[in-house]
């Protein structure tokens, strides 16, 4: 018969009874062998607290946010946390709350303290002014912004003016080389007839 032998771990609370020969492999089993833990946290533990360990405390273990269902390590979470596009946050100028990702939308359409250019901009009302306050600018500048576009019409149609002058100019001197051409032309055709009138005579 085999000799019979105890763990070598017992002191630790293996119970494990077998052969000598099949101590080693028993070794290669034992939950009560420490090893590191497999997450790389530096934590050196028995077999046993390393699967309770990798599952529920160590802390590069993968969780699920709360926010966005993504998995990210549980000591990267505090910075997930800073960037996670579904956390809901508030506005850092009106505080109204909506989610991460959602905010340029909500500062570009909606913030009400955000400053927004005057919709008269193109015609030169450089006014910028918080967005709740716009109606009461827009009531309050009526005549000035109606002067404004009245102003850049007069503007324009002067400039479109000055355009159709340009081309008539144009149009005018092409005619007048048009004119000179057809005149030497005609004068060359003359000539050529003339020619043609005296050589017939000779004949």
């Amino acid at each position: 018969n085999s000799l019979k032998c105890s763990c070598p771990l017992s002191e630790r609370g293996c119970k494990w009874l077998g052969s000598l020969e099949d101590c080693e492999n028993h070794l290669d089993t034992c939950g009560y062998v420490h090893e590191k833990c497999k997450l790389e946290c530096g934590v050196e533990l028995t077999r046993n607290e390393l699967r309770v360990h990798e599952k529920d405390t160590c802390v590069r273990r993968m969780i699920r946010c709360e926010h966005c269902s993504i998995s990210v390590r549980l000591c990267d979470n505090p910075k997930h946390f800073k960037e996670c596009p579904r956390v809901i946050v508030a506005c850092e100028l009106c505080n109204v709350e909506t989610r991460r990702e959602d905010m340029i939308k909500h500062l570009t359409n909606d913030c009400k303290e955000k400053e927004i250019e005057c919709p008269f901009v193109k015609y030169k009302c450089m006014t910028r002014i918080k967005r709740k306050d716009m109606d009461k600018h827009l009531e309050e500048m009526e005549i000035k912004h109606l002067e404004l576009k009245i102003t850049a019409m007069e503007s324009l149609i002067t400039n479109q003016s000055e355009k159709i002058d340009k081309l008539d100019e144009i149009i005018r001197r092409q005619s007048s080389v048009i004119n000179e051409q057809n005149y030497e032309t005609n004068k060359q055709k003359e000539e050529i007839k003339k020619q043609k009138e005296e050589i017939d005579q000779q004949n």
